[in-house]
């Protein structure tokens, strides 16, 4: 049951805030409507309490600034089918009826997809699919980054070091390689960096021989990275090249119209001469080289000015591969057409908080022209992975975490953890003297690393650690899973005759309580776009769900329907908020 109905059912004020409390079902403050009042909040609370009356409701209370309702929940039941009317609905918030373009993953072609890159995945398609649940329009981008420096690393390797393309290896995987070594080049043989240099400067200047052997090793590596992507259900609606925002022109009208417009100017100060910069809070940001050559904001600037719709120019698309549920992914090119672009009202980019700094210029850019609020940046924190982890993994460090580079070639490549933990989770399998399928424990280990790159804010550093991922007695998905399991297993074997004039006894009510909000945080999750909130509501149900199984007989008791419509909401309930983040619980583990 969402707040608003509850607050009608309850007869609450509009103003009241519910949320869980310790101190009995739920509750709300008054400090803030008294105040803006001119009211003491404590005689407030007090004066509301008086007037608080529902047949849903047990008992009112204020305590302090406080109002603390205990819910009939036996009432609740017989006229609202709470527990047998767990089932997703939409939910309106500041999204609603917008269309909403989301931009996220942007990982260089020229490498496989670490865990780091997959945060950003997982954020990314949480986020899509809240947006979907608040009744926006969604178009999902992947920026590809096919122009810069770590490109060009991989095109000095394969036509100035005679690296093979050919390779039996997973391409994207064989081309982290490759960069790792052209990198240790650089530092054998400085004058590499000039080929470097070579490369990126035909790329910008549209040499049609260098374009024509970068779009061989980019698609092959986009190929190799989506199908690791699609395989983790990862949806996109259009892949945009950066050499198509160069090789269009669009990155020159954009700087063309900021120039125009005064929001930037070719520097005179010795530090940046013929730079084209822009002063942005006081500070000066440099947007392109003095030889011409646009740096990545000035890439990044141009692209938001096209999704914004900004500038007169459009993108075309063609087919380039397709999502999971068969839906076309389309990628910028000269042969398509204007099918990909809608006029849209916000955006989202997501990006590790490195890009913090450069993001605020975007921003302050876009929303000269777009309006407050239009362009937001959702930055998180990058991920590192445990000593014991990097151990497991066949890497030493003496560090108690190790951060990820794939310039030294020191990265957990995705495709490599997900095997391992699937290894991982058949042995430890065994050696409960149970079998698991290979399907079931890759599905597993998918869980596992989606779940706890989730479950941490994403204010908040994620240090990977292999032996809590996958712990069945802890905050992982493992966990969840088994719990998920044995709610399965007690409905499998219950004969279910109808759940007509039930009534709770305590025990149960206090297994209800936390049922009972389970679609408010969802909706808060939704509304604030925090996967985070959905991961800590499902350890603690299913940590009450497990403490209720183990105290409370539930097959075979007197009480068995009650209890079995209990543990038939729990089963919902994991099943529904497991959707939004990804989760494809298995029916054994």
């Amino acid at each position: 049951m969402k707040v608003q109905e509850l607050k009608e059912k309850l007869n609450l004020p509009e103003w009241a805030e519910i949320t869980s409390s310790q101190f009995s079902d739920i509750s709300f403050s008054c400090i803030k409507y008294a105040k803006s009042n001119g009211k003491d909040p404590i005689s407030f609370a007090d004066e509301i309490a008086k007037k608080i009356e529902s047949k849903y409701i047990k008992k009112a209370v204020a305590l302090n600034t406080y109002i603390n309702i205990d819910l009939n929940f036996d009432e609740l039941e017989k006229d609202e089918k709470i527990l047998s009317k767990i089932e997703l609905q939409s939910v309106k918030n500041s999204f609603s009826a917008k269309t909403v373009r989301l931009e996220h993953t942007s990982v260089n072609p020229n490498k496989a997809l670490h865990i780091g890159h997959m945060r950003n995945s997982y954020i990314g398609e949480f986020i899509r699919k809240a947006l979907i649940y608040s009744s926006a329009n969604v178009i999902t981008s992947n920026f590809i980054e096919d122009t810069g420096a770590q490109v060009a690393d991989i095109i000095v390797g394969f036509k100035y070091l005679n690296k093979k393309q050919e390779t039996d290896e997973k391409f994207d995987i064989y081309c982290s390689k490759i960069y790792k070594e052209v990198n240790e080049d650089y530092e054998k043989e400085k004058s590499l960096l000039e080929k470097r240099k070579e490369v990126l400067l035909k790329i910008e200047a549209g040499d049609n021989d260098t374009l024509k052997f970068l779009d061989s090793i980019v698609n092959k590596v986009l190929l190799a990275q989506l199908s690791t992507l699609i395989g983790e259900k990862i949806k996109y609606d259009l892949l945009d090249l950066e050499r198509y925002i160069l090789g269009e022109g669009i990155v020159k009208a954009a700087l063309d119209k900021l120039i125009a417009e005064g929001i930037a100017a070719v520097s005179e100060s010795e530090k940046n001469k013929g730079c084209i910069v822009s002063n942005i809070d006081g500070n000066e940001i440099t947007l392109t080289r003095s030889d011409g050559t646009s740096l990545y904001i000035a890439k990044d600037i141009a692209y938001a000015m096209i999704k914004h719709s900004i500038l007169k120019e459009k993108i075309k698309y063609r087919k380039f591969s397709s999502n999971f549920d068969g839906t076309d992914i389309l990628i910028s090119s000269r042969d398509g057409d204007e099918s990909g672009m809608q006029k849209i009202d916000i955006s989202f980019t997501l990006t590790d908080s490195a890009q913090n700094a450069e993001q605020n210029a975007v921003k302050f850019i876009i929303e000269k022209f777009a309006g407050k609020g239009s362009y937001n940046h959702y930055g998180y924190e990058p991920v590192s992975i445990s000593k014991d982890t990097a151990a497991y993994l066949g890497i030493n460090t003496d560090e108690k975490f190790m951060r990820m580079s794939g310039r030294k070639g020191i990265t957990v490549e995705f495709d490599d953890l997900a095997d391992k933990i699937k290894g991982r989770v058949i042995e430890e399998a065994e050696k409960s003297g149970r079998k698991m399928e290979s399907n079931s424990a890759r599905k597993i280990s998918s869980n596992v690393i989606r779940y706890y790159l989730l479950k941490f804010s994403p204010s908040k550093m994620v240090v990977f650690d292999i032996n809590d991922a996958i712990s069945l007695k802890g905050d992982s998905a493992v966990y969840i899973n088994y719990s998920y399991s044995r709610s399965l297993s007690i409905l499998n074997k219950a004969n279910i005759n109808g759940y007509d004039n039930v009534s709770f006894d305590q025990n149960e009510a206090k297994f209800l309580k936390e049922i009972f909000l389970w679609e408010n945080v969802l909706d808060d999750a939704i509304s604030n776009l925090k996967p985070n909130l959905v991961c800590e509501y499902l350890h603690r149900i299913a940590d009450v769900f497990n403490a209720f199984y183990e105290k409370n007989r539930i097959l075979g008791d007197k009480r068995e329907k009650e209890r079995l419509l209990l543990v038939s909401a729990f089963k919902t309930i994991v099943e529904n908020l497991s959707y939004f983040l990804g989760i494809d619980l298995v029916e054994r583990i």
